[in-house]
């Protein structure tokens, strides 16, 4: 028989798209295997005829858009060789030579398009534990989110404050303003971000019961190596994060890939992941169900 009996290429495929639409489906249209010409108009990129011929015939396995169809982002998953995307670099774990041409063509395609483009695989696909049904991509899509509406919140706040701003001395309104960047960013990730969002979520109810933890945190990298300009040369980064409360210390730590180069920053994810998993093992050490 000709016809297939599933649209996706395996079981981890269909299952993430199950996720991504569940979790998401209430403010953005998830599109699975979209045609890549759906995305980009190829007749105006400066590309070979083979590449042309490949980019005619490939899907993406996962398209975001806004509730009118604009494509906000794609998101790849190589089950195969286990790859993500730093930048606009594809890294593999498993070789496969045809693969990798093929995903860096479209990554490459993407980057010229400062168009967010994500190539994930298992790690960023797990769920952060057997309570926490999250993962990864949510703090991926969530983070990309709202670096989109950045600008658009600021605009909002500078607007609202234009009496206050007029007021104010070159200096005071610089650090006013700085301010109001900062509360964006918060306002934003708490929006969006669901791996963020639960955290407050368990710390509010937290301070409900009396219980205010004290935090500490320790950024971790692997290899480990001096913070300059050695990113690149960093494969995974962690987070560990300590808090003190009435039955006793729990310290959680956290890893992600290093996907850095994309709107999305596994700096910030990897923290609120370490926080989220610090702040629900308090909650269940100190008899609180969430």
């Amino acid at each position: 028989m000709s016809l297939k009996e599933c649209i996706f290429d395996g079981y981890h495929e269909k299952e993430l798209f199950v996720h991504l639409n569940s979790m998401w489906k209430d403010n953005f249209n998830i599109y699975p295997q979209l045609p890549f010409t759906k995305i980009v108009d190829i007749e105006t990129l400066n590309i070979s005829q083979n590449e042309r011929d490949f980019l005619l015939k490939t899907n993406i396995d996962y398209t975001v858009c806004d509730k009118e169809d604009k494509p906000l982002m794609c998101i790849e998953f190589d089950g195969w060789s286990h790859g993500y995307n730093r930048g606009g670099e594809y890294i593999q774990i498993v070789e496969d030579q045809l693969r990798k041409k093929k995903l860096e063509l479209k990554l490459k395609i993407a980057m010229e398009h400062h168009f967010p483009f994500y190539i994930i695989s298992y790690d960023e696909k797990t769920y952060l534990s057997e309570k926490i049904h999250l993962a990864v991509i949510d703090g991926i899509i969530g983070e990309t989110i709202a670096k989109m509406k950045f600008q658009d919140k600021i605009n909002e706040y500078l607007e609202d404050s234009e009496d206050i701003l007029s007021s104010m001395s070159e200096y005071e309104r610089d650090e006013y303003i700085q301010d109001l960047a900062t509360s964006a960013e918060i306002e934003l990730e708490l929006t969006w971000n669901p791996i963020a969002k639960k955290a407050a979520e368990i710390q509010a109810v937290l301070s409900d019961k009396g219980i205010n933890p004290i935090y500490s945190y320790k950024l971790l990298s692997k290899p480990g190596l001096p913070e300059v300009e050695a990113w690149k040369d960093i494969k995974w980064r962690g987070c560990e994060v300590s808090c003190e409360t009435p039955k006793g210390k729990v310290t959680e730590q956290a890893w992600v890939r290093n996907f850095e180069g994309m709107p999305a920053s596994p700096l910030i994810i990897v923290l609120n992941i370490a926080e989220l998993l610090a702040l629900y093992k308090a909650a269940t050490l100190n008899g609180i169900e969430i």
